[in-house]
């Protein structure tokens, strides 16, 4: 399959509609919690990437039990940009909570019922941006892995962060290393790159339904054998959210030292990549006036 910019896009999605419908190639998983106020711009800027891509795709956004209307707006944007003529806003689900049951609960059901060959995981404040997606595929192709995650604390990392959030991520990080969990130099960015085989042993074994979900995830990748490689990703902190930097700081701790019982429990693999399914995500990066933007607001601070 080739894209409008030329591009090569091969899959093994399981397809939407059945027996002889095109398989999905990428499936993009936004969690939200409250989000009305960020979630607009987020979806109206990955559409565009995803139409500029020309890939067969689908948006699932999963409304964590929200109470400020977050997914009729989604609704109501995605039928405002298919109206349009957007292909990829055609796409656009929303799945909605009962109750708020935390970040990872709502990232596991996004995986459940995701359809796509790979399945990315973004951050609803869009503090890292759909384009560097193609940076995770490419490293996801070449190391043959079914884990590519973005991270802030790698050398080709580019990231204007908060100050308090940089202390308490490094704070984590010594807890990790004391507890042999330190598999990357950064488990909490929000933004993961899915093969099919990872995605669904996730959404099958995981069980954390907080923040910690991603060293979760990251832990099951590696004790597994599918591996995982870690990107630097150009990335922008945005004000708003409901983490709490020492209430869900607190939280997970405790949630990594039952991660680390569990993962123990799990026989390790260590042959990477030998049965990975013949799945190629290519991506070429995306350039223009959106990009320098971004930039600019790296350089500038602005959030």
């Amino acid at each position: 399959m080739f894209t409008t910019d030329g591009s090569i896009l091969e899959g093994t999605g399981r397809g939407a509609g059945g027996a002889g419908a095109p398989a999905l190639v990428l499936s993009v998983v936004i969690p939200m919690y409250n989000e009305s106020a960020r979630i607009g711009d987020t979806l109206r800027d990955v559409v565009k990437t995803l139409d500029a891509w020309g890939v067969a795709s689908e948006v699932i956004t999963v409304d964590d039990g929200s109470t400020d209307g977050c997914g009729e707006l989604v609704r109501s944007i995605a039928d405002e940009l298919a109206d349009g003529g957007s292909g990829a806003a055609r796409g656009v689900r929303v799945l909605t909570q009962a109750r708020n049951r935390g970040k990872g609960a709502a990232v596991r059901r996004g995986l459940r019922e995701s359809r796509g060959a790979w399945v990315l995981m973004m951050d609803a404040d869009n503090s890292a941006r759909l384009g560097e997606l193609s940076k995770l595929a490419a490293a996801a192709s070449r190391s043959r892995v079914g884990l590519a995650v973005g991270s802030r604390n790698h050398p080709d990392s580019v990231v204007k962060a908060d100050p308090k959030r940089k202390l308490s991520g490094a704070v984590f990080r010594l807890v990790l290393g004391a507890l042999g969990l330190s598999f990357v130099r950064d488990t909490q960015c929000g933004f993961k790159l899915y093969r099919r085989d990872t995605a669904d042993l996730c959404a099958r074994r995981a069980v954390e339904d907080g923040f910690a979900f991603d060293l979760e995830h990251i832990g099951l990748a590696e004790r597994s054998g599918l591996g995982v490689v870690e990107v630097g990703i150009a990335w922008v902190h945005r004000d708003g959210g409901s983490i709490s930097v020492v209430r869900d700081g607190l939280k997970m701790i405790g949630q990594a030292r039952r991660i680390r019982t569990r993962l123990h429990g799990i026989e390790a693999r260590s042959a990477i990549g030998t049965d990975a399914p013949a799945s190629v995500l290519e991506l070429k990066p995306l350039t223009g006036a959106r990009e320098t933007e971004h930039e600019q607001a790296i350089e500038s601070g602005a959030a």
